[in-house]
């Protein structure tokens, strides 16, 4: 990508290395967490983790000011807050559609298995600090760390290796299935649209943008409708109908939206595509 040049390259491996210093690192830290074994341990747990692996990927990247400045000009030149609100709402639809529809087709196998498939989530609240807690992490390392992890050092890396669509597609399902649970299809589809972000735009600042939207939403989504300490959310067949017919209108509309993306931004893929045949080939 035209800036991934200003910053220090760091490969899959690295990745790997940081993510078992962070294990290391934190494991007295839990330990001591969990003798008091309270729920919101977790998340101090959790933000300890982000802030210490983005440590060490800004540690890894070496940027500096001038570099820093650059990747940002060149964003702020480029920025289409009309093309940003209709990914936004593109993707709000789908995720909460598919979201929606996954419980129901969970519900259907097994209530039981329904409910926790619902219930299933890393974030507890019990306090105010709780909300502040995942406010940061939610807002500002998540999509840091994602957009690095998955767009600039995975997507591309498998792209070099192979080609553009089998980058995109994998890397966007290793990123879903490594948040399981019933927005699993909405994230899949994230993956898709901030690597095609990013390949039109070169500049990973226009995929974390898009991710930190989409956490925002999703922080409000919880607030508004969440569990907030160990609430547990119990669904009846009631509740499916209005998850069936909410999540197929959402699911429509989002797909629409999601298949125009596509058209009007499939140029930017074929472009990649045939410069590294040809790269190759040379």
């Amino acid at each position: 990508m035209k800036f991934d040049n200003d910053f220090k390259e760091i490969k899959i491996r690295h990745i790997v290395i940081m993510i078992f210093l962070t294990v290391v690192a934190l494991i007295p830290v839990a330990m001591l967490l969990n003798k008091d074994g309270e729920c919101n341990n977790t998340n101090k747990l959790t933000i300890l983790i982000e802030m210490l692996f983005s440590a060490m990927i800004v540690f890894k990247l070496k940027p500096s000011k001038k570099n820093i400045k650059r990747l940002y000009v060149d964003f702020k030149s480029k920025l289409n807050m009309r093309e940003i609100v209709l990914i936004i709402l593109c993707l709000t639809c789908l995720k909460i559609g598919t979201s929606n529809i996954l419980t129901d087709i969970a519900y259907i196998i097994s209530p039981n298995f329904a409910n926790w498939f619902i219930n299933n989530s890393s974030v507890v609240i019990n306090s105010i600090t709780d909300y502040w807690m995942i406010f940061a992490m939610t807002i500002f390392f998540a999509p840091f760390i994602d957009e690095i992890m998955f767009r600039n050092i995975l997507f591309k890396r498998i792209s070099k290796k192979s080609n553009i669509y089998v980058g995109l597609i994998v890397s966007s399902i290793i990123f879903a299935s490594l948040n399981f649970g019933n927005e699993m299809i909405g994230l899949f589809l994230l993956g898709i649209v901030n690597c095609m972000l990013y390949v039109k735009y070169e500049n990973i600042l226009m995929p974390m943008l898009i991710d930190c939207a989409d956490s925002i939403i999703h922080m409000l989504k919880f607030i508004l409708f969440g569990r907030y300490g160990n609430e547990v959310i119990v669904l009846a067949f009631k509740d499916m109908i209005l998850y069936a017919t909410s999540g197929l209108t959402l699911c429509i509309i989002g797909i629409i939206f999601f298949v125009n993306f596509i058209k009007d931004n499939k140029i930017y893929l074929r472009k990649s595509f045939n410069e590294s045949k040809n790269a190759k080939i040379n």
